[in-house]
């Protein structure tokens, strides 16, 4: 892969009193550059992405890509409005301070709702993405879509929305473990996506669980998917987002992916 590898930890695994002594050891095992992560966001002010920039330029790590904050209440897709439009307003925060990283990408969940119609589901998104990209906008940050537990026809009209928008800031990721076990694989989800995709995010499966494992613990094929990821026209990056994040993992991910760490 000739575009840059970034390491994804998890965090919110990880003890406030270890943190230091992680990202010292980064550097260590050829790690550059670390995926932002939500749990970095305070929203009682406190600007805990500033403590995270003084340890990352202590340590000489930089932070390019992040994930928009997760789970109930974060995604773009909600028909309560005012959980969306808190979601907004929080999401919103998250980008102002994520500015001072420099990040680029922000990984974003829909949160589609069998529930809902078709219509229904994307006339939410798009409220959601209207609100969101002039804060793009304003901090140089790309919005990033992530295919996630979607059924392959709303993968296929995620990718329109997207082109309908023609949008600088605002881009898809493709996440191949998510492809491999739903809506019909690695290749025809990237062969629907390659167009708009800005970031990557990569982890290892058998196609029935998304089980996020390091490459080699799965079924995916990832020679094949090396040669793909250098097709796409506007990929900025790639992330790893194994839940096993140590040293074996980033290097299982390396020895699959050529030796491009750098960008």
């Amino acid at each position: 892969m000739k575009k840059e590898l970034i390491h994804f930890i998890r965090w919110e695994k990880v003890q406030e009193k270890d943190v230091e002594s992680i990202l010292a050891e980064l550097p260590e095992w050829g790690v550059e550059n670390i995926v932002a992560h939500p749990k970095w966001f305070r929203s009682d002010g406190e600007s805990y992405v500033r403590k995270i920039q003084n340890l990352l330029e202590k340590y000489h790590l930089r932070s390019t890509a992040c994930h928009a904050l997760w789970g109930t209440g974060n995604d773009c897709i909600n028909p309560d409005p005012v959980i969306q439009n808190d979601m907004i307003r929080r999401q919103s925060i998250f980008l102002r301070e994520l500015r001072m990283l420099k990040v680029t990408t922000f990984t974003i969940h829909l949160g589609y709702r069998k529930d809902m119609s078709l219509e229904e589901n994307f006339s939410l998104l798009e409220k959601s993405v209207d609100s969101l990209l002039p804060v793009c906008e304003e901090t140089g940050i790309t919005l990033a879509l992530e295919n996630s537990g979607e059924p392959l026809p709303v993968i296929q009209r995620m990718e329109e929305m997207v082109q309908k928008y023609h949008h600088p800031n605002l881009g898809t990721c493709f996440d191949c473990g998510h492809a491999n076990c739903y809506g019909g694989g690695v290749a025809k989800i990237l062969e629907v996506m390659k167009n708009n995709i800005v970031t990557c995010h990569l982890h290892d499966n058998y196609g029935e669980h998304d089980d996020h494992n390091p490459p080699g613990e799965g079924n995916i094929d990832w020679k094949e998917l090396d040669s793909m990821l250098d097709t796409l026209p506007r990929l900025y990056h790639a992330e790893t987002e194994s839940g096993i994040w140590h040293k074996e993992s980033w290097d299982a991910f390396r020895s699959v992916l050529g030796k491009t760490v750098a960008g």
